[in-house]
């Protein structure tokens, strides 16, 4: 039989339970003002912002509770509230039949609440975001044996052309299913700072490029030196996707004195997005 001090213990839990669930209708409410008080509609999704508050509950959380587990409650939640302010909004996910582990990465990071449909190429979750400013795209992270990379799609003039905006998983799961592979979130929509990010510089040349002509010529642009170059070569033409810090946007005129610098006759330069860099928790 359980002891008066126990049953009060657990009394205590009812009442922080009703407190928490008070809280999260408080939220709730709050959201659905700035709902109200936003015109137009569109896609409310800010992948800076989530980053942000993400890391301040894993950097302020103290006691035995998994970090973890505060990173998923809060994802479940931002993802629930993006849902209320954009009923429409949907998840392409690339899934091959073979590759089902993106998938897994979406549901992570979007939740239990907003839909996923799956595509089986990157081209048709391209041709998904760019049919629906609320739809986001999720791809396979780009890797040197890509033999259709998809990034280069990104690098034209369209305006209906997505960003890459968030890479996944932001914050790895104890007991994730999608482990050793990453994905990159596309959304028609501009990259937006957290104060920690990678942006994504894709270039186009007639002829190879050296790393060490790269470097310099950002170093000569004024751009942060990479931090990660990938060099690919699709139909006779060299594209190679550059990683810096921080935040660029396709306008930032260092762009075209790094397409100066860099001697591109026919060639191109564009910034294709930005991610916030990912989280880490303690166990």
């Amino acid at each position: 039989m359980d002891s008066p001090t126990l049953d009060r213990l657990r009394q205590e839990i009812d009442s922080i339970d009703s407190d928490l669930h008070g809280l999260i209708e408080r939220r709730a409410d709050l959201v659905d003002r700035i709902a109200a008080s936003k015109t137009g509609g569109g896609l409310a999704f800010r992948p800076g912002r989530e980053a942000r508050v993400m890391r301040q509950r894993l950097a302020g959380h103290q006691g035995p509770f998994p970090a973890a587990a505060v990173g998923r409650m809060w994802r479940e939640m931002i993802s629930a509230f993006t849902l209320m302010q954009t009923p429409d909004i949907r998840i392409a996910i690339c899934r091959p039949t073979d590759q089902p582990g993106y998938w897994d990465l979406a549901r992570d990071h979007f939740g239990c609440q907003i839909p996923l449909v799956a595509h089986d190429t990157p081209a048709q979750v391209l041709a998904a975001v760019r049919a629906s400013p609320t739809t986001l795209g999720v791809v396979p992270a780009p890797i040197e044996a890509d033999t259709a990379p998809w990034w280069p799609l990104l690098t034209g003039r369209d305006a209906g052309l997505p960003n890459v905006v968030v890479r996944l998983p932001f914050l790895t799961m104890p007991n994730a299913r999608a482990r050793g592979i990453s994905a990159f979130v596309l959304a028609r929509m501009e990259p937006e700072e957290s104060g920690d990010d990678r942006a994504l510089i894709a270039l186009e040349a007639d002829s190879g490029l050296s790393r060490n002509r790269i470097a310099g010529a950002l170093e000569k642009a004024g751009l942060p030196a990479f931090t990660s170059a990938l060099d690919q070569v699709v139909g006779g033409v060299h594209h190679y996707l550059v990683e810096l810090p921080g935040v660029i946007a396709d306008s930032d005129p260092r762009l075209g004195a790094l397409g100066a610098a860099l001697g591109l006759q026919n060639g191109r330069v564009a910034a294709i997005g930005a991610y916030a860099a990912p989280a880490t928790a303690r166990a």
